[in-house]
């Protein structure tokens, strides 16, 4: 695997503390490899085939390696003290990465394609508890849209790199515009991501029919993203649905 990994910074222009940094993640994590489970070993190989071709082509659109270097560090993680040195090796790697290839600053909403499908699909197995608890996997969320008309959803990119997924219930016929489910991966949690991505939406949903507010529920509790709702603006109704508070958003309208 080590082999392979290095072979793709063949002929990559890049700084050599980088190709430096790759090398000695591809050693670390060869060495923690005989205890990994067969499972874990091809996600591994997997994301980290991604994060050195990604590292390697700076022609390629769409950037998935802070993520995919997230879930490797997780999954080190289980590894106990046997994956340090993994997880030491994925943070000096990250600090030249975020120097090399961000910055990631314009936000936007971009539909999921085949070709993205997936990875908005990991994005879910970034959360931890207890924040992971407050939404259902995007995986889910993309099941459940495919049954109901008025879902309406994108990905949420800063730059190339996918950083979350929002979908909301999207019906002119009522009208009625409620966030049905929002998250951001943890790796870009804290970094504006969030903040911007709602003032999209509500640009979006502004320019819906007949729209004044827009709603949303959230459960209460540690890790809530109750806070995050009020500091965009949004106010608690004094309603309760499934067990969740009911927040709005007036919406500027003309």
């Amino acid at each position: 695997m080590k082999q392979e990994l290095v072979g793709k910074l063949d002929g990559a222009v890049m700084p050599g503390e980088i190709r430096l940094a790759l090398e000695e993640l591809a050693n670390e994590v060869e060495l923690l490899w005989p205890s990994l489970s067969m499972v874990q070993q091809r996600r591994t190989q997997s994301r980290l085939d991604r994060v050195f071709t990604e590292v390697a082509d700076p022609t390629i659109d769409t950037h998935w390696w802070e993520v995919y270097l997230d879930l490797i560090t997780k999954t080190a993680r289980e590894g106990g003290a046997s994956g340090q040195p993994v997880v030491a090796a994925i943070q000096r790697l990250l600090r030249l990465l975020r120097t090399q290839l961000d910055p990631y600053d314009e936000v936007s909403l971009q539909p999921i394609t085949e070709d993205t499908v997936w990875g908005i699909c990991q994005l879910s197995d970034t959360l931890t508890e207890p924040r992971k608890n407050f939404v259902a996997t995007n995986a889910v969320s993309l099941a459940q849209a495919h049954f109901n008309k008025h879902a309406w959803f994108r990905a949420i990119y800063a730059g190339k790199a996918p950083v979350g997924f929002m979908m909301i219930v999207d019906d002119d016929e009522t009208p009625e515009y409620f966030l049905w489910r929002f998250m951001i991966a943890e790796p870009f949690q804290g970094r504006g991501y969030g903040r911007e991505a709602i003032r999209r939406l509500v640009a979006y949903v502004e320019s819906r029919p007949g729209a004044r507010e827009l709603l949303v529920s959230c459960g209460e509790g540690e890790g809530s993203p109750e806070e995050f709702y009020l500091k965009q603006g949004f106010m608690p109704t004094g309603e309760v649905m499934d067990d969740e508070t009911v927040l709005r958003l007036t919406l500027t309208v003309g």
